[in-house]
């Protein structure tokens, strides 16, 4: 797998090139090589044990779904998703609509059970209860149910807003997404056992009611009146970007992206029903096999590379907004106003790094890579100047609030100054949104907010 590996390749990156931003997330990557390790070794052990296996392109198209799985959840999309609705669309529409139905093309079930030894497969299906909850998964309702649920209820604001900002409740979203569609997109491509197969009606009927159902949820979300998802208010008007316009172009990604491809599937399953054997013909053709392999083998591998190289996703998260002032001044000079700045304010210290707690309205804050300096004591309801740089590389700060977000990319020379007005007490993580270094994820800070 080269995908979760790219991100080793460089230590800092630009939001101007967005595509650049990957992270790497252990858990993540080992979950992904396991799975291509045990997928090899179910097909291996299938054709030592002399049992079918899936040809080599559904070898191929599996590999393909872990790599756009690792795009999806370590990549660009990941890294966005907090600043930008669209941008979270992309990572949905990728799981929901490229990675699910590629790993079901896979036939992942089928090459795992062909893979174990025989006693196994024999005990397993004697066991009555694993073969009546088969039934209730692959039953046309349940499936419709796994498809379109998950999705409406996600995309209700308050849900949506908690998904953000909570990150176990994120994941817990994107896995009901991903397996949600695994099994919709499991039922259509690869029912087993074959006997399982829905008749060309019902699956006709369950592609034109996921889909009705799925283009309601957009069609809400896209011409809604009004932002939905508070979330993205505040870190939208700190980067320029208008959240009613951005909502909507989120909404259009998935609208056209399901609908687009749920008529071609719903129109590829009529001209099955109407003529089976024209298909078959088609795609036995030996040339049009051979040609098909070679270019999705090449796909495998140069996809991720074009992603990472040529800048696909709008620079325009990288654009400043009105409400943010700057001003060049030398890092060096900064670092020694911001030395002056706690010497004045010091209170405390925690973890090693001093607790500030100014008087007066001006605060500072300066990135570091091993995370942001100083920890900040700020009073509710206050005004504060916030001044805030970067001493090595470019760095993002992100702080949720609570009612509100706040987001700014600071480079080595430019200071961005911010007005602020905290109005809720508590202590608050600053985390970094810029691929400064292979940690960039653990590079964090603080910030009090008390009476």
């Amino acid at each position: 797998m080269l995908a979760p590996l790219l991100p080793l390749l460089h230590a800092t990156v630009t939001s101007t090139d967005l595509v650049r931003a990957w992270h790497l997330d252990p858990s993540v990557t080992v979950f992904l090589l396991s799975l291509a390790v045990a997928y090899a070794a179910a097909r291996r052990g299938a054709q030592r044990a002399g049992r079918p296996v899936p040809s080599r392109w559904r070898a191929i198209a599996f590999l393909a779904s872990l790599e756009v799985v690792a795009v999806a959840l370590m990549g660009p999309p990941e890294h966005g998703n907090t600043v930008r609705f669209s941008v979270h669309m992309v990572q949905h529409t990728l799981l929901m609509l490229v990675a699910a139905p590629l790993l079901a093309l896979g036939q992942p079930v089928r090459t795992f059970l062909r893979g174990l030894p025989a006693g196994t497969l024999r005990w397993l299906a004697q066991q009555r209860g694993l073969v009546a909850l088969f039934d209730v998964l692959t039953h046309p309702v349940t499936v419709f149910l796994a498809a379109t649920g998950p999705f409406a209820l996600w995309h209700y604001p308050p849900l949506y807003d908690a998904a953000v900002r909570v990150p176990f409740l994120h994941e817990v979203e994107h896995v009901s997404f991903l397996g949600g569609a695994l099994l919709f997109w499991s039922v259509l491509l690869d029912p087993f056992p074959r006997h399982r197969r829905f008749s060309p009606m019902t699956a006709m009927l369950l592609v034109f009611a996921t889909w009705m159902a799925t283009d309601l949820v957009c069609a809400t979300v896209t011409l809604a009146p009004r932002p939905l998802y508070g979330v993205y208010a505040e870190a939208a008007a700190l980067w320029g970007i208008d959240p009613l316009a951005d909502q909507r172009l989120g909404g259009a990604i998935m609208w056209v992206g399901g609908g687009g491809l749920y008529a071609v599937v719903l129109l590829a399953l009529l001209l099955r029903a109407a003529r089976p054997n024209a298909l078959r013909r088609v795609s036995g053709a030996p040339n049009l096999r051979r040609v098909s392999l070679s270019v999705a083998t090449m796909a495998l591998f140069l996809v991720p590379l074009a992603f990472i190289g040529f800048g696909v996703i709008a620079p325009v998260m990288a654009r400043s907004a009105d409400s943010i002032r700057w001003q060049q001044e030398d890092p060096q000079r900064f670092e020694q106003r911001v030395a002056t700045f706690v010497a004045a304010y010091r209170v405390g210290e925690r973890n090693g790094l001093p607790i500030v707690a100014p008087s007066g309205g001006e605060a500072y804050l300066v990135g570091r890579a091993d995370g942001w300096y100083p920890i900040l004591k700020l009073r509710r309801g206050a005004e504060y100047r916030l001044y805030i740089s970067a001493s090595d590389v470019t760095h993002g700060l992100l702080v949720d609030f609570g009612e509100r977000r706040l987001a700014v990319r600071v480079v080595p020379g430019t200071v961005a100054i911010i007005t602020i007005r905290p109005e809720r007490t508590g202590e608050y993580r600053l985390l970094c949104t810029e691929l400064c270094g292979p940690a960039f994820r653990e590079m964090t800070g603080l910030l009090i907010v008390s009476e």
